[in-house]
């Protein structure tokens, strides 16, 4: 009978210490800086592992997280996020994403994503509801809260969001060359380098014209594969007779950092996003504090 007790004891403990391994969440990866930051609810200096859902606040040196994923997240002074195996939560801050195929970086309402391979890019919260992007090396994808793409980022441009009180229901505001492919009319946005379905009376006669319309997006619709969304028109006006005069989209990147940029003035919205470009400077080349640092001197 002891035996039997003995033994139901040693099951018993058994069996908890694996429901508490099963309990342990997995790594997804480590964090390194070359001085202190925070880790959730605890001050770490050096190196730490990372699980999902972890919050990282990068001290005055800067934070850089590698991934199992492959993904590489570097965090600048002060910044704060959450980091999830496959998105990083930005709350404060910025940072720069690489290796970024298949990972996403949200900021505010919006969620950034390479376009097709894996590419580079910065993206910083800026002033009372605004956000900053930059594609540094590759294309990238923005999308509002719906999943809704609101731009396209080619490799070298930076653009600021800004989403709207009324979101998706707010009016769009786009320019483009009209153009009209069988029965369908379509408009490659200038500033945000996402192409729409036009419907409405006087699209027909500006066919073929540079335009700026106003309209609301239809939900109701499903919009076609080749298209964002579709959008009835309400007011149509002509910009210039034909398409040669195309406006600039996103501003080229340069050498100064995000001080040095200057918001466009051509602006679009578009998914109950405002979007601009931004033009003066982009720090294409350069590192964020933290990025590169591989000296760890302590662990977690």
């Amino acid at each position: 009978m002891k035996s039997l007790t003995i033994q139901a004891v040693v099951s018993l403990v058994l069996a908890g210490c694996l429901a508490v391994g099963q309990a342990a969440p997995p790594a997804i990866g480590t964090v390194v800086a070359s001085g202190g930051f925070q880790l959730d609810d605890a001050r770490v200096s050096g190196n730490a592992t990372v699980f999902d859902g972890t919050t990282i606040q990068a001290g005055s040196a800067g934070s850089q997280v590698r991934l199992n994923s492959g993904a590489r997240l570097s965090l600048g002074a002060g910044t704060r996020g959450r980091v999830y195996q496959d998105h990083l939560s930005l709350e404060r801050g910025e940072g720069r994403l690489d290796a970024a195929a298949g990972y996403a970086v949200r900021a505010r309402s919006l969620r950034i994503t390479s376009d097709g391979a894996s590419a580079s890019g910065r993206v910083a919260l800026a002033g009372a509801g605004k956000v900053q992007v930059a594609a540094l090396n590759g294309a990238l994808r923005v999308m509002n809260s719906q999943g809704l793409l609101v731009a396209r980022l080619a490799s070298g441009t930076a653009m600021e969001f800004e989403p709207q009180a009324a979101g998706a229901a707010a009016p769009s505001r786009l320019t483009g060359c009209l153009q009209k492919k069988g029965a369908r009319f379509l408009l490659t946005d200038e500033t945000t380098n996402v192409t729409v379905e036009l419907q409405g009376g006087q699209l027909q006669a500006e066919a073929g014209n540079r335009v700026e319309i106003v309209g609301a997006m239809d939900p109701s619709a499903k919009p076609a594969a080749d298209v964002s969304q579709l959008i009835k028109v309400s007011e149509v006006k002509r910009l210039a007779k034909g398409c040669g005069g195309k406006g600039a989209a996103a501003g080229a990147a340069g050498a100064a950092g995000w001080a040095g940029l200057a918001v466009g003035a051509k602006a679009a919205i578009i998914g109950g996003v405002a979007a601009a470009g931004l033009v003066g400077g982009l720090a294409a080349a350069e590192k964020l504090p933290g990025q590169g640092d591989d000296k760890p001197s302590a662990s977690r």
